[in-house]
């Protein structure tokens, strides 16, 4: 029998469960209502294997490509994405590979298109409609690059890209954060190949839920993910998943700096995510002509 608040039954499950919801309501601290869009599709270690190719595989290979088919008609085809996996797989295993995979997602890497005998740049992401990607969530994510192996907790994907991982501990472990982040750090030591593809990671062990930016595994980098619903694990978790503010933490709160010629990432806390969503409401506000920023 599992220990109350153990990791697999109290922690990890309820995530996968919470994932996998079609959409949950809740009301703000200031009494509006907001809806989370969940609806990750769940896929089994075994299926997720098979979709991957081996342990060795990043993407799930069939489902890639139908994507960047479907999302980049007459640029991409197949032998178009089938080549756009063997560029994933030739990413540096470094931060600046993460840089290039953050590029393929934020639609700035380019393919040529014989047709038309230029180059075009593909959408990895559908940024405008998300339903029009799709997004699957498995657990015990087994990758290996033939030295070391690893076992994520949770993995969760869009349109076939591992986008992020989240490491859970069980809730009795009063240093399971501390755990959890040696965890990710020994993920980038051992195996820098999934982690370049990878830009977020989270953290909990039920009573806290941290977040932070690959690449940048510092305790400081590590932030507490705070939501206007409420505190509760459940609130905090389906709010982190909203797949709206997934693609927008992905593409739009991920920021690559150079720093002495040393590249850093980071990524916005939850205060300033509220921040740029209110400047921008505020700027596309035509009834208001001024402002302070």
């Amino acid at each position: 029998m599992s220990k109350l608040g153990g990791e697999r039954h109290a922690v990890q499950q309820p995530i996968l469960n919470y994932a996998c919801e079609a959409s949950s309501a809740y009301r703000t601290q200031d009494g509006r209502r907001v809806v989370f869009e969940l609806g990750w599709e769940y896929v089994s270690p075994e299926d997720a294997l098979d979709l991957r190719g081996g342990e060795t595989g990043l993407v799930f290979r069939d489902i890639f490509v139908s994507q960047m088919q479907k999302l980049n008609p007459g640029v991409v085809d197949h032998v178009a994405a089938e080549d756009l996996i063997k560029r994933l797989e030739r990413i540096p295993p470094t931060v600046e590979g993460n840089l290039q995979a953050w590029e393929y997602l934020k639609g700035l890497k380019t393919v040529f298109v014989p047709s038309e005998k230029r180059e075009r740049n593909v959408r990895f992401i559908d940024c405008d409609d998300v339903n029009n990607n799709t997004f699957h969530v498995t657990d015990e994510f087994r990758f290996t690059n033939g030295t070391n192996t690893i076992k994520g907790d949770v993995a969760f994907l869009i349109n076939g890209v591992p986008v992020f991982v989240v490491e859970t501990k069980a809730s009795h472990k009063v240093e399971g954060i501390a755990e959890a982040l040696d965890q990710i750090r020994r993920y980038h030591r051992e195996t820098p190949e999934l982690m370049a593809m990878l830009q977020v990671y989270a953290l909990t062990h039920l009573v806290r839920f941290y977040y932070g930016a690959t690449w940048s595994t510092s305790r400081k980098g590590l932030f507490n993910w705070k939501e206007e619903v409420g505190g509760d694990f459940e609130a905090l978790v389906k709010a982190f998943l909203d797949r709206r503010r997934v693609v927008k933490v992905l593409t739009d709160f991920i920021l690559f700096t150079r720093e002495d010629d040393e590249l850093k990432k980071v990524v916005l806390r939850p205060h300033q995510m509220r921040a740029v969503r209110k400047v921008v409401e505020r700027a596309g506000d035509k009834r208001r002509r001024r402002g302070l920023v």
